[in-house]
Order: structure tokens, then C-alpha cells, then sequence
């Protein structure tokens, strides 16, 4: 158990039954029911929580509830990784998947032409490096209460790999991937489904049929924050993805591809090894890399090396960003850029064990491929281009 975390809370002599019409809990543990409550108003003052009142109490059972979750987690957690409480935890585990991690699936296996012909070309791989130190990762962003981590793991790679390759580095429009984006691999059973999900790979097919992307300033976020309603994309596929929300508006919040200025682009992707000795070597001659694992843990995660004693190596449900590597104490990590809020993890960053396979982080990981080239202005030449939304 984790005394950092312990230490929040004290203990009485008696067990907490928290009761409503449609719930009941029992917890196992001895909670000072005053002190919880303290937690829970910081909790929603911390992240602008606003409830009425009988969804009020629905919550506050539910962060109760999951602070035995908590308690739980440090206490089989194998690694060095505390656990408490952060922005998902008024959530029940069934809502932080299904709102904002992906379904569940497996991993694609690709072709052998599809797989990076690398070969090392520079020197072996320090210790320890990390692509934030080296101007190739744009600060953290935040997915907000929808299911698009996967195209936060898409612009991650491209404007690592479009910086280097010679170009200034510039935060790229997730956006325009949710609105326009309906890629599918029927197949496989993979599809870009918007806020419900989607791959990478799949993206990066997208971004090179649209012949690339608008920077954030020209076409921001919006569908994660309550900011715009867009329809599902073209070529939305129901049996894939499930079925459209029914509140979009497609006049007030369209896809906007070909009427902002394209600001990178890509020429191709690549899939890379699974041996995570050669994805640290790959990493340091690459750049950042978009790579999935089994996030469900990471709902109250803090700080620490990650090494959750439950999590799948064959089932994904959240896409990131690959920055870095390390050892700390001897033991081994990678460096992830998560898409939830710079506030989440440690600023918006989670370390998770290397050379285990960990949570299948490994199992996944590709790149956008962009050829060195001169910075051309060409590519923010649109006139009469008016601010969306």
C-alpha cells in the first residue's frame, strides 16, 4: 500500500453502507466519511465539476467506491507507480472505457512490405533519451470526455516526424481527423469511428489522401470539450463503429477538408518491430512514435513506473505517443505522452515498464513517414480563409 496515498485518509470503527434507489455499496474498508467528502469537493472544485443534486450523490458513491479501487491498485501494483485521485475519478470503470478509452481489440498484423526497412544507422542508443529535449513533441493536449485518443497519437508522430525532417515544429488539427476521417478495414474489423475509437495506421492513410493537415490554431479542438457537434465522417460504418450520435449538427460544425491551409503532410507510414530493444533503437533514430496498449489501469494513475499486475498484452484500448526511454533505480521504462490534460499523470506523461512487453505496448507501434525537405510557405496559402467554429 502506498503511504502517500494512505496517509490521505483515516480510519474509523465502524463500515460505510452508502444507499440510493439504484445503488448500493458496502465498502470493505474503514473510510472517515467526513474526510472523503473534503476529498470529494476538492476533487470537483480541482476539476470543475458541476452536478445536481441526485447526480451529486450518484457521483460522490462512486468516488467513494473507487477509493478502495485506489487502495486496491497500490497494493498489487509491481512497479513503482502510485495510484489516487485524478479527473476520471467519479467514474465508474465501465464509463472511463466506454467514454474514454477505445473498444477493446487486437492488434493488427501487417504485411511484410508495410514493416519499416530499418537499419541502424547512427550510433546505439543511449541509456536514456527523451524527444522533449530535443524540440520534437509539442506540448500535452487533452482529449477531453470522448473516446479520440487515437488521433491525438496520430498528429503526435506527424509533428515529430514532420520537425524532423527539417520543418518548424507545429501542433496539428485532430479535429479535422474526427470530422472527415471514416477509414475502415472491414477485414480486420478496424475503423476510425471518431469519438468512438479508431487506429492510427488508418489515420495515417487518411492524412495522406487528404494530402495532409491544418495546424490546431486554423482548425481546433472542439468535439472533446462540448465546443462543436459534428456528424459522424464520410464513410461512416455502423456496423464497425456502432451506431451515430444522434445530436450532431453537420451545418453548424462540417468537415472542413480542403477549405484550411494544409500546414504537414506525409508521403507514407510504417509499421515497426515488436522487440522493444530494437523500438528503443528505432525511437532514438526516428523520433516519437505512435504505439496502443491496455490503458485501463490508467484511470488513477499518479506518478511512478508503471508494471500493473493485470493488464492484457493482446488487447488494446488507448492510443499515445512514444517519446523516450529511461532506467531509474535499475529498472527499465518508457516515456509516453498520454492526450489528458497536462493536470493527469506526471504532467500529462505516464512511464510504464520496458522490456516486458507491458500492457502490449509494444504490439502496435508505427510511423508516419515525411522526406526532408525546405519549409515551403506554400503550405498556408489560402485566401479568404475565415477562423472555424
Amino acid at each position: 500500500m502506498r503511504i502517500a496515498f494512505v496517509l490521505l485518509f483515516a480510519m474509523l470503527g465502524v463500515s460505510m453502507a452508502i444507499r440510493n434507489n439504484n445503488f448500493i455499496y458496502n465498502s470493505t474498508r474503514y473510510w472517515n466519511i467526513t474526510q472523503v467528502k473534503q476529498l470529494y469537493s476538492q476533487f470537483k472544485a480541482d476539476h470543475n465539476k458541476l452536478y445536481n443534486f441526485k447526480e451529486d450523490q450518484r457521483r460522490f458513491e462512486i468516488f467513494f467506491q473507487n477509493l478502495d479501487i485506489i487502495t486496491n491498485l497500490n497494493d498489487i501494483e509491481e512497479g513503482t507507480a502510485e495510484y489516487g485521485i485524478t479527473q476520471f475519478s467519479d467514474m465508474t470503470t465501465e464509463e472511463f472505457k466506454s467514454q474514454i478509452l477505445i473498444p477493446s481489440t487486437y492488434p493488427q498484423n501487417f504485411t511484410g512490405s508495410r514493416y519499416h526497412g530499418f537499419q541502424k544507422v547512427s550510433q546505439d542508443a543511449p541509456d536514456s533519451y527523451d524527444w522533449r529535449d530535443h524540440g520534437a513533441v509539442t506540448p500535452v493536449k487533452n482529449q477531453g470526455t470522448v473516446g479520440t485518443c487515437w488521433t491525438f497519437s496520430t498528429t503526435g508522430n506527424i509533428e515529430g516526424q514532420w520537425f524532423l525532417a527539417g520543418n518548424p515544429l507545429v501542433s496539428l488539427s485532430e479535429e479535422q481527423i474526427v470530422d472527415c476521417d471514416g477509414s475502415q478495414e472491414p477485414s480486420t474489423g478496424h475503423a476510425d469511428c471518431g469519438v468512438f475509437g479508431g487506429w492510427p495506421y488508418l489515420a495515417f492513410d487518411y492524412v495522406i489522401k487528404a494530402g495532409g493537415l491544418p495546424s490546431e490554431e486554423t482548425y481546433p479542438y472542439c468535439v472533446g470539450n462540448g465546443g462543436c457537434y459534428p456528424c459522424p465522417a464520410p464513410g461512416y460504418n455502423e456496423t464497425l463503429c456502432g451506431p451515430a450520435v444522434p445530436y450532431c449538427n453537420a451545418t453548424a460544425y462540417p468537415c472542413r477538408q480542403g477549405q484550411v491551409p494544409i500546414a504537414a503532410k506525409i508521403e507514407d507510414w510504417k509499421a515497426l518491430s515488436r522487440d522493444e530493444d530494437t523500438i528503443k533503437q528505432q525511437l532514438f533514430e526516428i523520433g516519437p512514435l505512435s504505439v496502443a496498449l491496455d490503458a485501463s489501469y490508467l484511470q488513477f494513475y499518479k506518478k511512478g513506473i508503471s508494471a500493473p499486475k493485470f493488464c492484457s498484452k493482446t488487447t488494446l484500448n488507448h492510443a499515445v505517443l512514444l517519446t523516450g526511454y529511461g532506467i531509474d533505480n535499475g529498472v527499465e521504462f518508457w516515456n509516453v505522452k498520454n492526450s489528458w490534460g497536462a493536470k493527469w499523470g506526471e504532467q500529462g506523461y505516464f512511464r510504464l515498464k520496458r522490456g516486458v512487453g507491458m500492457c502490449g505496448i509494444n504490439t502496435q507501434v508505427a510511423t508516419a513517414v515525411v522526406s526532408k525537405q525546405s519549409y515551403s510557405e506554400k503550405f498556408m496559402e489560402y485566401e479568404d480563409y475565415e477562423q472555424p467554429y
